[in-house]
């Protein structure tokens, strides 16, 4: 199978806050500035990737349940190759739909374990994202783990952006 041979890049989130509360006729301004990120190379060590799946996607109430390791509903990288990911090391999901909540993880025993608890769900407002990391060697394994259940939380369909990267 072929594949990518030179994944590399940048997860950055930054954030810029100013909030201003005016206190006996003085202005006074609180600011908050974050920047974070991970500089990622290829390879399968610390800050190290080799494997990337992104699309947009639609799903209704009943869900669906993307397996990362043995590719049970078809997920395929930019290159057309099936993706079966050892090990997550990035996941974002982006709700695109006006009106709808997306719900992710909750419904089965073999969650990926970014959750503590495979019961646990997050759901993502409209215009809402979710993105989490681990640039460790190791990620989280998906070989026991692998599936990422992702819904509607609500009747209707919802748009989503997911990206997941990681390991083969």
């Amino acid at each position: 199978m072929a594949k990518g041979t030179g994944l590399t890049g940048t997860t950055k989130v930054v954030m810029s806050l100013a909030n201003v509360n005016t206190i006996d006729l003085n202005a006074v301004l609180d600011t908050l500035q974050i920047e974070t990120g991970v500089d990622w190379t290829y390879g399968t060590g610390i800050n190290q990737a080799n494997l990337l799946f992104h699309d947009s996607r639609s799903i209704d109430d009943t869900g669906e349940t993307l397996d990362l390791y043995t590719n049970a509903i078809a997920i395929k990288d930019a290159f057309g190759n099936a993706v079966t990911m050892e090990a997550i090391k990035l996941l974002y999901l982006k709700n695109t739909h006006a009106t709808l909540v997306l719900e992710v993880f909750g419904n089965t025993s073999l969650d990926l374990l970014i959750m503590e608890s495979t019961a646990d769900a997050v759901l993502i407002q409209p215009g809402g994202f979710f993105l989490w990391v681990a640039p460790t060697a190791a990620g989280i394994v998906t070989t026991t783990n692998e599936k990422l259940f992702i819904a509607a939380a609500s009747t209707g369909t919802v748009t989503y952006d997911i990206v997941a990267m990681g390991l083969d």
